[in-house]
């Protein structure tokens, strides 16, 4: 392995098309299908790849790349405390306080994340979970009314049935173009999409400052009333749940409970009855990245819970700050006093992590007998099975696309950065 040309030059088959940008994806692909057997000696069940021409790597390769490099440790962030305009108080028409009698179906949800939840990543994550919800990218509605005839591309829709229970989470500010865009989302997922979900939280500048819509729309609650009330009139005949991603408030609207409750209660009355809650005010006027955005605001994980007790016809699952199951299940019971969440979303931690979050998940959160895969070796194994296919359908999107996924299975074990570090050199050469 001390070069990939020696590797390479083993298994000539795999360069089978004449395309030099295909027969080096291919490449990748076969290193990435059996590097853990050469990197994680555990993995020794392993079965052989189908792709002609791989031979078994000799017992010296074998020694060569059994080196002692670990999965870096990732530095926490310093934090620090912002300060946030408070509003003027709110007055709210009171629901009875009621101990919580609702569920929701989905103890545990990945969040949708650009550039992360596309259909390959989904891929991954359901062969380790099947029962956790997955959402998509958030997709802007004039991208899909746009696009209508191609929505079974990677940037838009293009999904599998087997991802089911999927959320589609769309993004934009004109109730009539969202509901034209969630009709068209419906018709095109069909029932592997069980919940239309509104961003009102995403405060990046393309989106909040220049388009006004994701955390901007917090500053417009009978705007979402309106949004909501528009997707509800397209989702519930098809029996689609329809749901608010939102954070605390913002520096410019306020975010202390009062403003949160207000906005939940405009959300409401326009007919959504579940929300997720990023715990965390969202900065638009500092010039804060949307990095900083999850990361420097203090989370205030009480609101969430706050809100079960406060609002009871209503479900809510707790975003922000949650990497592991026993954060989660933390959060899922009486909480300081607090009734528990229905719902946590886990976000990056599902990316760097994903055997801890999602592998165990379906028989610690979610009510299964038994785990959806054994082993890593196992689901590295399904996934590649997930990514000839696709090779074999033709690619619509970068190839590295297909490799992301798998970047962290091995996140910490023994080698799990030799294995990031060959796979990307692949992909490169």
């Amino acid at each position: 392995l001390e070069s990939s040309h020696h590797f390479i030059a083993s298994v000539p088959a795999l360069s089978r098309s004449p395309d030099p940008c295909a027969a080096t994806a291919r490449s990748a692909l076969s290193v990435l299908r059996f590097a853990s057997v050469l990197l994680h000696p555990h993995c020794h069940t392993w079965r052989l790849p189908h792709s002609p021409g791989i031979v078994r790597p000799s017992a010296l390769l074998i020694r060569r790349a059994r080196t002692t490099s670990r999965h870096p440790r990732v530095r926490a962030r310093k934090r620090s405390r912002v300060d946030v305009q408070r509003p003027e108080s709110v007055e709210i028409d009171e629901a009875p306080n009621a101990a919580m009698s609702l569920t929701y179906p989905y103890p545990l949800s990945v969040a949708p994340m650009m550039g992360v939840t596309d259909r390959h990543y989904r891929a991954m994550a359901r062969i380790l979970s099947a029962r956790a919800l997955l959402h998509t990218e958030m997709v802007v509605d004039a991208a899909i009314t746009h696009n209508r005839d191609d929505l079974g591309h990677t940037r838009f829709l293009g999904h599998a049935a087997a991802e089911a229970p999927l959320c589609v989470q769309l993004g934009g500010n004109d109730p009539g173009t969202l509901a034209a865009a969630a009709a068209l989302a419906l018709g095109h997922v069909g029932d592997a999409c069980v919940e239309v979900n509104l961003n009102c939280g995403c405060p990046s500048d393309v989106v909040a400052a220049r388009h006004e819509f994701g955390a901007r729309l917090m500053l417009k609650p009978d705007r979402v009333r309106e949004i909501v009330a528009a997707l509800d009139r397209v989702c519930a005949p098809r029996g689609t749940r329809v749901s608010v991603k939102h954070r605390l408030g913002t520096d410019l609207s306020g975010s202390d409970y009062a403003t949160t409750r207000a906005f939940v209660e405009a959300a409401r009355a326009g007919g959504c009855r579940h929300f997720a809650l990023h715990a965390r005010a969202a900065v638009l006027a500092a010039g804060f990245s949307t990095q900083q955005n999850r990361t420097i605001p203090p989370l205030e994980p009480a609101v969430a819970h706050r809100l079960v007790a406060d609002v009871p016809d209503c479900t809510f699952a707790l975003n922000g700050g949650l990497a592991t199951l026993d954060a989660c299940a933390a959060h899922l019971e009486p909480w300081r006093g607090l009734p528990a969440v229905h719902s946590c979303m886990v976000g990056r931690g599902a990316w760097y992590a994903p055997w801890e979050v999602l592998a165990t998940a379906d028989r610690r959160l979610c009510g299964s007998a038994t785990h959806r895969v054994a082993t890593r070796g196992a689901a590295l194994d399904a996934y590649l099975d997930y990514a000839d296919a696709r090779f074999d359908e033709g690619l619509d999107v970068a190839e590295d696309a297909l490799y992301r996924p798998v970047q962290y299975l091995f996140a910490g074990e023994p080698n799990a950065k030799a294995f990031r570090v060959r796979l990307h050199d692949e992909v490169r050469r």
